[in-house]
């Protein structure tokens, strides 16, 4: 059981819900922290366990406040990266505020209120946090679906995410298109709040109510539109930057394409014609010398043959790497294996790869830098490390993809990234321009951890998700 759980088996039955509500009543009566279950993955205990120390600064006094803050914090850190049973994290709130003494509906709102003030869900790409707090509307609140509307550059109504029972109905998209327009029209089972940009309307949040428990569902509606505005804003700026970005990464890549083919039509045909030149000069002067100078004008010449093969080699394998195509013509994990075996093949360093994730939803511009930054990293172990071994972890997270290539190699001075080491410095550039960021680890004698980090992206609109398609 414990190594399927390390290996990310999902929770059996209602283990998860026990774990939320048994650190949960301890928070709240100031208990000390129980063990860890083996039944749950370690990826998600390590989450748990944040949440929990989080909370437990918070419990000297506030120990009820403390224990609904771990709750909202715990679930938004699931949802993340596993998935809740429906019903699961309702029974778990329900379940803790009996334990706490607290109303039931009190302590779904405070969990609620909490879980999208978090840190985690402010992390989300856009997209992936508007799902989470529709999910969470219908997971806590007395909702039975809800949606979130805009109006696209046709005018038509379109829905950009939803959740639950029938969220898309006819009457849902009515009482949305109306809001919009500046009227709103709900009822006693339909809630529906604008959110603003600009102090415009710029979507409508429409929720339907369970029979019978629809009370207090306007203050949810209400909150997870103030949740949902600066959300709707960053990815708007998201959607705008994205072309740019790509259109960047396209520009660097067509450079580096045009630099190939020249490689290939220029001085790779000339050192091919300088080769011949010199196998001739090598016959005519050799007929020349005497007999006693004769070999070793031919070993000279055999020598500078070897170098200019060395040198059309070099070449070649620069042209060859500078093509994109080998990155998204294929799965990113495979080109980057397939730069592994290279370097064992030429070298001898021992290579491994491990991927985790979905890595087949990255754009192609995303796909380019990662395997750009496996190059570089690759080039300098080989030219410069003098290392035996090196390891690259390629995860894919829903917040963030990681790439991490670390060598055992002689390492280097952190300072001469100023000077020696442009390749390093114009893989920063490249990934500091699709959002991420590059972090090198390294000192004299204590080898090298290079790590690139990119946000995860998805488009927020129909036109984003059309510009994405052009670049995937």
């Amino acid at each position: 059981m414990d190594a399927a759980a390390d290996r990310g088996v999902a929770p059996v039955g209602a283990t998860l819900a026990s774990e939320l509500i048994a650190r949960a009543a301890a928070i709240g009566a100031g208990k000390p922290r129980s063990a860890d279950t083996a039944l749950l993955p370690r990826d998600l205990r390590a989450a748990l366990r944040t949440c929990e120390v989080r909370a437990r600064r918070l419990a000297d006094g506030f120990g009820q406040g403390a224990a609904l803050d771990f709750l909202g914090d715990a679930i938004v850190a699931i949802a993340v990266e596993h998935r809740l049973e429906p019903g699961e994290a309702r029974a778990a709130v329900t379940t803790a505020a009996d334990e706490l003494g607290l109303p039931p509906e009190a302590a779904s709102f405070a969990v609620f209120r909490r879980a999208l003030a978090s840190k985690e869900f402010a992390q989300l790409p856009p997209a992936v946090a508007a799902e989470l707090a529709l999910a969470l509307l219908v997971e806590l609140a007395p909702a039975a679906a809800g949606s979130l509307w805009i109006l696209d550059a046709a005018g038509s109504t379109t829905c950009l995410v939803s959740h639950g029972k029938a969220p898309r109905s006819r009457r849902l998209r009515e009482v949305a298109r109306a809001a919009l327009d500046g009227v709103v029209v709900g009822s006693a089972q339909v809630h529906v709040r604008v959110v603003e940009r600009w102090d415009r309307p710029y979507a409508a949040l429409v929720a339907r109510g369970r029979a019978a428990e629809s009370e207090h569902l306007e203050e949810y509606i209400e909150e997870a539109a103030t949740a949902l505005a600066p959300l709707l804003e960053r990815a708007s700026l998201f959607d705008r930057r994205v072309q740019r970005e790509h259109d960047l990464v396209a520009s660097g890549e067509r450079r580096l394409l045009r630099l190939g083919f020249d490689l290939h039509d220029g001085p790779l045909q000339e050192i091919v014609a300088l080769a011949e030149e010199l196998r001739t000069a090598s016959t005519q002067i050799a007929a020349v010398v005497p007999d006693d100078f004769r070999q070793r004008v031919r070993g000279r010449f055999n020598d500078v043959h070897a170098r200019l093969g060395a040198l059309d080699e070099s070449l070649r394998q620069i042209a060859h790497s500078i093509r994109s195509t080998t990155a998204v013509a294929r799965p990113v994990a495979d080109a980057v294996e397939g730069e592994l075996r290279a370097l064992e093949s030429s070298t001898g360093i021992e290579a491994d790869l491990q991927a985790e994730g979905d890595l087949a939803s990255l754009s192609d511009s995303q796909k380019i830098v990662l395997f750009r930054v496996v190059q570089e990293a690759l080039s300098n172990v080989r030219k410069h490390s003098g290392a035996s071994q090196v390891s690259v972890v390629l995860r894919s997270r829903r917040t963030f993809v990681d790439l991490t290539v670390t060598d055992d190699g002689c390492g280097f001075s952190p300072r001469a990234l100023d000077t020696d080491r442009l390749g390093l410095a114009g893989i920063s550039e490249r990934v500091r321009l699709l959002g991420g960021a590059v972090e090198i680890e390294t000192s004299p004698g204590a080898g090298t951890t290079v790590r690139a980090t990119l946000p995860q992206w998805r488009p927020s609109t129909p036109a984003a998700a059309t510009i994405y398609a052009a670049s995937s």
